[in-house]
This record gives C-alpha cells, structure tokens and sequence, in this order.
C-alpha cells in the first residue's frame, strides 16, 4: 500500500515522503480501515513543522482524522463491524493522547484500535468524515463541557473557521442563540448557514458593543474561544456572572495575561480543551453526539480543497496559508 510519512520535522517539502509499505493487518481489539478520506488538521500540520516536540522515530505516518470502510477484523471485534463506513480519529497519537504515534490516515489502510472508528451513515461524503476528528471533538467538549446550552447566549469566536464552524452548528442545534465573530463577508456567509443568530465582523465592529446591543451588558452565557488572549480582555464586559469559557486556542499570545480580579469577582469558570488526552468518557460522549448529528445531517463540515494522496505536500502548504475557508483533505478513493 501507499502511505505518506514524515522524515524528520520541517517544511512540507522537505520532510513529507509517500512510500510502498506493507498492509497492515488488525491486532486483538483493532479494525483494518480502507482510507477514503485523510484530513489535514492544521495541529497535523504544526506538528510535521517542529512547533510540537521531536520526532519520535526515522519515519512516522501522517494526520490523525479520516474516513473509510472497515475490510478487516482483529480478534474480539464484532464480526457486523466489517464494511462499516467509519470515520476516524486520534490516529496518528499515543494511548494517552500526550504524544505523536506512529500511525496516522494519510495511508491507503490503516489499523486502529476499534473505538477509534466510529460508525457513520453510508450516507455520509467520506471527506466530509475526515474533518470531524480533531475539529468536531474540540467543538464538543469547548461547547459543551459545562451542560446544555438549551435557551443560552453562546458566543463563538471564529465561527467560520473548523471547529468554530461545528460549534456554531452544535449550538444552533442544542437550542441556544448563537453568536459569532468573522473578518470577513464570505465567512459571515458561512456563519450564517450553520445557525448564527448574530454575527459580528471583528475588523469593522467592537465586539463588546455589539453584544451588548443584542444581548445586554453581560449577556453572554458561555464562549466557545479560538483566541483566549484576544477574547479575555472582553470577558467581564460580555459574560455575565457564573458564565463559562470553553477555550481552545491563544493563537495571538501564547502566555496570556488574564484580569483575574474582573474574572474571578464574575465566577467565571473556564475549561481549557485539548482534544487528544480528553478522557475515554468525554471521547466516547463526543463521538456518540457526533455520529447522530450526522444522521439528522445536522453536522455539515465545508471542504475546501481536495488533494490527491501524492498532493500531500501542496495540501500542508495550502493550510499553512491561512487561506481556506473549510478544511483541506487528501481523497484516496
């Protein structure tokens, strides 16, 4: 089979290889996936660059989200999982979800432990699959973390991008009046489509005022955050007391500095989200969530671009731009 690896961390261009290498075939407790489908999380693409540690040997395969058919079983698997549409995820990292593994999706087949692949409508576009992983399961836990949000103001920062997208659906969806950020047109667009309520251009509007102009002062029950540094400074204007963060990125400043008085004196609980070491039960509650949004097709992913496995290269650099309005995914079918 065809599978690509990494040599060693860099640029695109310089590290990522595809290579001939033996079908692997599944372990006690594992199912053998026939990819269609491997996504590229910009976390994957972090990680080849050398922004999330070392490599942890000579070759390593690629990407942890996918999609496919499950052709094969290991022992202690249920014989009706074979040809089952799945979509998959946490591939390419070690059992605690602290580390890279070895494995990963941008391969023809790979074996996963079981509960890694999650059954899905046939229905359901193979590259659409692999872009709920990493994006979909940050989602959750960021928007859920702290109960139903049924009737609640719930902001999402970023709400275009691939988990603020899901979010915004995840909480159109569970009854809540969602608000979002965009910087431009065509993302307020796509904001819109997934069940924005109120949605704020960032560069032209202050944000503040305008949720205070629809919701009040202090008005906002819980945020889904993309930026903590940037949102924080904001928070004991917008949230109201005993409101909740769920924050998964601080992409303008890595060590933030938090008002702690403001903060604490509002209660405000905040749950920081790294979706690779949740714990088995949050994972579990996640995929289950997911999989029955999929069948109402509730949970739409937007895939931008499409790349052939070969193409590899050209699909890290196309998320390494920053230009993409959706996810960017390597087709094997």
């Amino acid at each position: 089979m065809k599978a690509a690896i990494a040599t060693a961390r860099g640029a695109a261009r310089d590290v990522l290889r595809i290579i001939d290498t033996e079908t692997p075939a599944p372990g006690p407790g594992e199912v053998l996936v026939r990819i269609q489908a491997s996504g590229v999380n910009p976390s994957d693409v972090k990680l080849r660059s050398g922004a999330q540690g070392p490599m942890i040997a000579d070759q390593v395969r690629v990407h942890n989200d996918g999609a496919g058919v499950i052709t094969a079983l290991g022992p202690g698997v249920d014989d009706a999982r074979e040809g089952e549409h799945a979509w998959l995820y946490n591939v390419n990292r070690t059992g605690d979800g602290m580390g890279q593994g070895p494995n990963g999706t941008a391969a023809e087949y790979v074996a996963v432990p079981q509960e890694l692949a999650v059954a899905m409508p046939e229905a359901t576009p193979f590259d659409q699959a692999a872009c709920l992983g990493v994006p979909a399961m940050t989602a959750y836990r960021a928007l859920f973390w702290a109960g139903d949000v049924m009737g609640k103001v719930v902001l999402v920062t970023g709400g275009a991008g691939s988990v603020g997208h899901l979010a915004v659906q995840m909480a159109h969806d569970a009854g809540a009046v969602v608000a979002t950020t965009v910087s431009g047109d065509a993302k307020a667009e796509l904001a819109r489509k997934a069940g924005a309520d109120l949605i704020i251009n960032y560069r032209e509007q202050d944000v503040a005022t305008e949720l205070a102009k629809a919701y009040g002062a202090n008005g906002v029950d819980h945020i889904v955050d993309v930026d903590f540094a940037s949102t924080i400074r904001i928070t004991p204007e917008i949230l109201r007391r005993n409101g909740t963060i769920g924050a998964y990125a601080s992409g303008s400043d890595l060590t933030p500095c938090i008002p702690y008085y403001p903060v604490m004196f509002n209660n405000t609980a905040i749950q920081t989200v790294f979706v690779y070491a949740l714990p088995r039960s949050v994972l579990s509650a996640a995929a289950a969530h997911i999989s029955a949004m999929l069948a109402r097709d509730a949970l739409v992913p937007v895939v931008d671009r499409r790349f052939e496995l070969d193409e590899i290269v050209a699909a890290h650099e196309a998320v390494e731009s920053g230009t993409l309005q959706g996810n960017a995914v390597l087709t094997l079918d």
